[in-house]
């Protein structure tokens, strides 16, 4: 693995980990910008890279569905929602399972996809060493969305979720790419009114709140 993309994917590891422990809506929106723009940042690279040597249309095409993913992912999905952090609240809370278990929770995941690096991906091809980061990324994603009550913050973690497999969807055929894109925005915009709507009703972002308030 080169080095920038390995550096790229570390930098984009530990904005995860940050957003983890992200204190308000906020400040987890704008480290999911940081995290899909660095991730997406190695990925337009080699893009360009293969546009400039092959100078071919397919490359170029590849150039343009690769941007579009990372616009997608690092602009218009945060906007739509810190959007709706404007029309409810900046919610502030910490992860449910307290900080020491946090901590071992990354821990182990951390530890889990070296291992998976080492040992399981070691004699697959090339394209596959970005993997153990994807797992990573994945996996504590998944620990904010289980560990978060704010609606909100489970609807970012979602997209660091769906962010961590971008290595991967540069590689899906191109008629694939538009309709992926249309999901995820369509999937945020109605998260994001589903989400308002119950503030209004609920005067809480709280999914806690929701299926207890009659």
């Amino acid at each position: 693995m080169e080095a920038v993309v390995f550096i790229t994917l570390l930098v984009s590891a530990a904005i995860t980990v940050f957003a983890f422990f992200a204190g308000n809506t906020k400040r987890i929106i704008y480290l999911l910008v940081l995290q899909a723009g660095a991730i997406g940042f190695f990925a337009l690279m080699i893009c360009i890279v293969n546009l400039v040597i092959g100078l071919q249309f397919d490359a170029l095409i590849t150039f343009f569905m690769a941007f579009a993913e990372w616009f997608s992912c690092a602009i218009i999905s945060p906007l739509i929602i810190y959007w709706g952090m404007v029309k409810t609240k900046n919610e502030a809370d910490q992860p449910s399972i307290g900080l020491r278990n946090s901590l071992i929770t990354v821990l182990l995941v951390a530890v889990f996809s070296v291992i998976l690096g080492i040992g399981v991906l070691f004699p697959l091809p090339h394209e596959f060493e970005v993997l153990p980061f994807t797992f990573f990324i994945f996996a504590i994603s998944i620990g904010i969305i289980i560990t978060r009550k704010d609606s909100l913050k489970i609807l970012v973690a979602f997209n660091m979720a769906e962010t961590a497999l971008y290595p991967l969807m540069v590689e899906s055929p191109v008629g694939v790419i538009p309709f992926m894109l249309a999901i995820m925005i369509f999937t945020n915009i109605v998260g994001v009114f589903v989400i308002s709507e119950a503030y209004k009703e609920y005067g809480s972002l709280s999914i806690d709140d929701w299926s207890w308030k009659e």
